[in-house]
């Protein structure tokens, strides 16, 4: 009981929803709004808000929603109508010109990259990568997959926040950081060395950790970790399945009987 009350207040901004549940659901409308066009793109866009708002991280995500995929989107759109080419010219100044089979290109291009990159940035706000990795070990998943995935999507913030350390202690040491674009990279340079040199050491002292750990030893795993799995989540999950399956058989249906 004392564990479970823990881990809940570990994964508060998750302990609505099993994160296997929330992967199913951000799955779900990654996929449906690939496989149809714009306008359901935009319905699942706005459902992503309305989940987000649901979780407390409508702001977070809002953000980084804009200075992501809305600007992503824009730069491609621009980047599809005036550079494929077509017969039917809707638009012309100069060299620059828009064909409709451009302008259709661009809109279905980047209506699925409006989807699908929502859905992954709603995803990265709201599931709690420890707990994913600690429910998929739990259905079987071998330790070694989900260390790895778990290390891959740890190891660029590791990065980042290693650099900002060793530049601020630059800075402490009074060397110049603040100057123009070539004394930056008079700084930056030699900074790179003490960043590798210390993530390699860091990724011995891990396994070396994982080995005191018994993380090779072969015998079933034990957690600290209680993800509940309520009958909730199972049934989301059920209807995430469903909702995924009607969408591609329905876009079946309908491409045959309007080939």
């Amino acid at each position: 009981m004392v564990i479970h009350m823990n881990v809940q207040k570990e994964t508060g901004r998750t302990q609505k929803l099993n994160p296997l549940t929330i992967l199913y659901i951000v799955a779900a409308l990654a996929v449906i709004s690939v496989v149809y066009d714009y306008k359901v793109s935009v319905v699942c866009v706005v459902m992503m808000m309305f989940i987000a708002a649901g979780f407390g991280e409508f702001t977070s995500y809002f953000k980084l929603w804009c200075k992501s995929i809305l600007w992503m989107c824009a730069l491609c759109f621009v980047l599809q109508i005036f550079f494929i080419p077509g017969e039917d010219i809707i638009w012309k100044y100069g060299v620059f010109q828009v064909t409709r089979e451009g302008f259709g290109q661009a809109v279905k291009l980047c209506s699925r990259l409006f989807g699908a990159g929502s859905a992954a940035i709603l995803g990265f706000r709201l599931i709690d990568l420890g707990s994913l990795m600690a429910v998929l070990e739990k259905r079987g998943v071998p330790p070694t997959v989900t260390y790895v995935l778990m290390s891959t999507a740890n190891i660029i913030p590791q990065m980042i926040k290693r650099m900002g350390a060793i530049l601020e202690a630059q800075k402490s040491r009074g060397i110049e950081m603040e100057s123009n674009m070539l004394v930056r990279a008079k700084a930056f340079l030699p900074s790179i060395g003490p960043l590798i040199l210390n993530a390699i050491v860091n990724a011995e002292e891990r396994a070396i950790t994982l080995e005191a750990r018994a993380f090779s030893a072969p015998c079933r795993k034990t957690s600290i970790r209680v993800i509940p799995d309520m009958q909730t989540d199972k049934i989301i999950r059920g209807l995430m399945i469903a909702a995924v399956i009607l969408a591609i058989g329905g876009k079946i249906i309908l491409w045959i009987v309007f080939k």
